[in-house]
């Protein structure tokens, strides 16, 4: 009898360790479950990979997933389930014969699951059902994250094979989490007869590491070679003894089938040695040898059966210890063997779907490149009537663009155009926004808007002449150059942190390149790997008034981005096929990928195309109706099917937060910033959608903290404060919490990002200003922040926090947090008494009055280092016979108008006093609001501040607790 059908008469299957579409086209599959005895089967993408390469029998297959427009990994499941599911069936009449013991065939999880016991569960479901065959196992390694998908999987009915065990003690935990699944089963009255399980111990892999730790350990020859069947033996006691506890009797009472051992990787490895080592000496009841083509060829032509795994335990014992006794310690040898072998996997898996990719794209280019062609050329005549109708606009920059816009929205993004506010989906990002005309003709073309395109720049149109949110599908407004690079930046970082795998796309053009923010953002990209950033530099050579610096010298910004450590290259941006292997090549990459594209401004039309003079300018009607006939026919409809990139992230947060505890006391000392340091650490548990970004300052601002507790969630963008507004921006639109942190003077240099962040009417999104004022003291002007209050007041919609105190600081940062638009928190460097309790509580919109009385002649109002010179100037005026109230304004904006009013109309006269300029901060939104006739009197800096100590400077420029009293009295008089 062949030794491979003699197997089963000692209680093992074998099963083949190779599933390819040829063995079950000529029916080599079927003869050998007939005739040879097999009676299961396994199949890995490194297998498959090597047939989809070594064949043709794939390419209808891939074809017909091309055109469906599948990805790669869509295609690969779609052929192996096929596969498996061929498979199956061809295996059936061995599962029914064997009642459910034999007849499997196998399906692995992707490996990059390997890690991620929630993700694994979930698709070993989802797979399960979709082979729709209940003699499939799906392979889930045996990692720590795993034991809980195993047991999972297993619950819900998944038949599971467990791969990559190399010990005894991995193998107990994942016998152990099939025994929980089973009980659990057992428990809610759910049959445990029809779940499957087995667990694959790896071999030969086994004995290629410890072979080699032992050659470094002389004198332990004797023991060489011995490790991989050593364990198998002592994991089969453990099997036998398991099957004989009470546990499991009560379990095989209701028909549960026992969990059998799968020896796997039976292939000798090390030259001279038997060619069945791996087989010969496990064979026994409950245990299935899984061999390649070689092994079971030699196994049939030489094998000997007999019952063995039962043999020997006593020596397995003896080489385990004595390994031990050497220093060698299998714990450590199976995490680097399981290590390994999930980068063993991940390698042919990721070269699979490189493959399919190539495949899928060369295949696509091929049969869509004429369409999008067409499709450019109507979106040129699209923009053209557009901007004829609304008499202005932009059109030769966006004709310049047609062919990459073509390519994105109707060939290569994943998107939906049904669902605007999707974040699983590839994103466009179009910082030259001047070429909106472009982008609407392209979401109309793709039904995604049934905006009418005739009311482009119209009062009521979303349509506007640039980009804002007006329009559902535009996270970001754009058009103020320079600014889009930064908000992908942080688009990518928030795919990043929830997990998707989204490519965000940036259309730049080529004079915005002169932006030194556009390259603030590129050494970002390249800091943090975000290599799902693909930025687009439409390089027209013509600027709005003159040819751009570098005409169309591409090399120019090629070498630019490659200095950032970007993959760079330039294309002709008219040639499709060009444009979509460039796109298919940045999607491979990993690093951030620019394409340069050499194109025409104007493109299409003869009187257009490279003239200087028509940069914003509409065609009249006569020149419209030529160029119409120069673009030709456009009747072209290419349809977008929808397209996600994973699941939907699942919200972050909620309405009910906790507040913080705060636990200073009265009279202690500490500065603001570490009171906001001291909450970011307090709410990063709390805010799981907060992210901190910082300018090199981490540990003056005091996000240092946060940063050590938060490391996933805080980004250093270094000294690049434009970078960082647009990076928050880009956050804040995906749903993120952001708080961009530096030197109030710094907010400056970032102000037009932070303006469009207005406009673009970000949903949540905190600035924090440290050192501001001249309180900061010796280091001068140029660290002073005395614009900022003024600055962030100007934005529409926002919320000025300007904490005194160290109490009144964590507070504010938790409101900060709760108030949605732009919040501008002002935070101070020297150490101040702390004035509040613990527990005093800070709205927005509120104020304190800390000193009044019936006698008031004065309010003082004062906020952040200004409360304490108010206080003590209020004792000193005390004592020289003169009331006066205090209110700290913490709220500039929105400012508590009714306090004020109040205060003002009890003592007659309001006295404003701030670290900031004269112009803009606390004194004129007090003077804004108050609404009644009482004077209001002013302390601002108002002359140019130079280096010395706080108490000088506050002194020199007037808003010293020794100014307010001079003021306070001169107005008494």
């Amino acid at each position: 009898m062949n030794p491979l059908k003699k197997l089963r008469e000692h209680g093992q299957s074998y099963w083949l360790d190779n599933l390819t579409r040829s063995m079950l086209q000529d029916g080599s599959l079927e003869r050998r479950v007939k005739q040879e005895g097999l009676r299961g089967i396994t199949s890995n993408p490194k297998i498959f990979h090597e047939a989809i390469q070594g064949s043709s029998e794939y390419d209808d297959a891939i074809r017909a997933a091309a055109r469906r427009g599948l990805s790669p990994e869509q295609t690969y499941e779609e052929l192996a389930i096929d596969d498996v599911q061929r498979a199956c069936d061809v295996l059936r009449p061995v599962f029914e014969s064997s009642r459910g013991q034999d007849g499997y065939v196998s399906l692995e999880l992707s490996p990059h699951l390997a890690r991620d016991g929630e993700g694994s569960t979930r698709e070993a479901v989802r797979l399960h059902r979709a082979v729709g065959r209940d003699n499939c196992l799906i392979k889930i390694p045996g990692t720590k994250e795993g034991l809980r998908a195993i047991e999972e999987s297993l619950y819900q009915g998944v038949n599971v094979n467990i791969t990559l065990l190399f010990s005894v003690q991995r193998y107990r935990a994942v016998a152990e989490a099939h025994l929980r699944a089973l009980e659990r089963r057992a428990e809610e009255g759910k049959p445990v007869d029809d779940v499957a399980s087995v667990a694959s111990f790896f071999l030969s892999r086994i004995d290629v590491l410890v072979n080699r730790l032992l050659s470094q350990r002389p004198g332990l020859e004797a023991i060489e070679g011995k490790a991989a069947v050593a364990s198998a033996k002592l994991a089969y006691a453990d099997l036998r003894e398991r099957l004989a506890s009470e546990r499991w009797l009560r379990l095989a009472k209701q028909g549960a089938r026992p969990q059998r051992l799968l020896w796997a990787s039976t292939s000798t490895k090390t030259p001279g040695e038997s060619d069945v080592k791996y087989v010969e000496p496990l064979i026994g009841p409950n245990t299935v040898s899984t061999m390649p083509e070689r092994t079971i060829a030699a196994f049939a032509e030489h094998g000997v059966v007999r019952e063995t795994v039962e043999r020997g335990v006593d020596d397995a014992f003896q080489v385990m210890s004595e390994l031990a006794r050497s220093g060698i310690v299998m714990e450590e040898v199976t995490a680097r063997l399981v290590d390994e072998g999930i980068q063993k996997f991940i390698e042919p898996y990721d070269a699979l779907l490189d493959h399919l990719s190539d495949q899928l794209h060369e295949l696509e280019t091929r049969e869509q490149t004429h369409d999008l062609e067409r499709m450019a050329q109507k979106l040129r005549a699209d923009v053209i009537r557009m901007t004829t109708q609304a008499g202005s606009g932009h059109p030769t920059s966006c004709m310049s663009a047609a062919e990459l816009v073509a390519a994105l929205f109707f060939r290569h993004m994943r998107w939906d155009p049904h669902e605007p506010t999707a974040r699983n989906v590839d994103q466009m990002v179009l910082s030259k926004g001047h070429a909106a005309p472009v982008l609407w003709a392209a979401l109309s073309e793709a039904s995604a808007i049934e905006d009418d395109l005739s009311t482009l720049r119209q009062l009521d149109s979303t349509l506007e002449g640039h980009p804002t949110p007006r329009n559902p599908w535009v996270r970001v407004a754009t058009g103020s150059l320079g600014q889009g690079l930064s908000a992908a930046n942080g688009i990518a970082l928030a795919n990043r942190l929830d997990g998707l795998g989204g490519e965000v796309f940036c259309l730049l053009g080529d004079g915005e390149c002169s932006e030194g923010s556009v390259w603030e953002a590129a050494q970002f990209a390249s800091l943090h790997s975000l290599s799902a950033i693909t930025a687009i530099v439409d390089d027209n050579a013509l600027g709005q008034s003159a040819p751009t610096p570098y005409g169309h010298h591409t090399d120019v910004f090629r070498r630019r981005f490659e200095a950032f450590g970007w993959n760079a290259m330039v294309v002709d941006g008219h040639d499709m096929s060009a444009i979509l292997d460039a796109l298919h090549r940045a999607r491979r990459s990993d690093t951030p990928t620019a394409i340069v594209a050499r194109t025409v401004k104007g493109r299409g039309v003869s009187f257009l195309e490279g003239k200087d003079g028509w940069h914003g300018k509409a065609l009249d009607e006569d020149q419209m109706a030529r160029a119409l006939r120069e673009l030709g026919d456009v009747s072209v409809e290419l349809p977008v099917r929808a397209r996600r990139v994973g699941p939907e992230p699942s919200p972050a947060g909620g309405d009910a937060r906790a507040r913080i505890e705060v636990s200073y006391q009265p009279g202690e000392e500490a500065a603001t910033r570490d009171g906001y340091g001291s909450a970011l650490e307090k709410l990063g548990a709390q805010y799981p959608e907060l992210v901190v970004l910082d300018g090199d300052v981490k540990g003056s601002c005091r996000t240092k903290g946060f940063a050590e507790h938060f490391p996933e969630r805080f980004f250093e963008g270094y000294i690049a404060e434009q970078n960082l507004a647009g990076v928050a921006l880009g956050l804040s639109c995906c749903g993120k919490i952001a708080n961009f942190a530096t030197f109030a003077a710094f907010m400056s240099r970032a102000y037009d990002f932070i303006r469009m962040a207005g406009h673009s009417r970000a949903r949540h999104l905190v600035f924090t200003g440290s050192h501001a004022g001249v309180s900061i003291g010796q280091d001068g002007p140029s660290q002073m922040g005395l614009e900022d209050i003024a600055m962030f007041r100007a934005i529409a919609g926002s919320t000025v926090l300007y904490p005194s105190d160290a109490v009144s600081a964590e507070r504010l940062t938790q409101a900060a947090l709760g108030v949605p638009g732009i919040v501008y928190l002002r935070t101070t460097r020297p150490k101040t008494k702390v004035l509040y309790s613990g527990d005093e509580e800070f709205s927005v919109g509120g104020s304190k009055v800390l000193r009044q009385s019936d006698r008031d002649e004065v309010t003082i109002v004062a906020a952040g280092i200004t409360v304490h010179e108010a206080l003590a100037a209020h004792e000193t005026l005390q004592a020289q016979g003169m009331n006066a109230r205090v209110v700290d304004a913490y709220s500039v904006k929105p400012i508590d108008a009714e306090t004020l009013r109040s205060c003002g109309r009890s003592s007659g006269k309001l006295l404003v006093v701030e670290d900031h300029w004269y112009e803009g901060g606390l004194g004129d939104a007090v003077a804004a609001a108050i609404e009644i006739p009482v004077a209001v009197h002013r302390l601002a800096i108002t002359q140019e501040p130079r280096s010395g100590a706080k108490s000088e400077l506050l002194d020199r420029y007037g808003i010293s607790r020794r100014a307010i009293v001079d003021m306070a009295l001169s107005l008494r008089r």
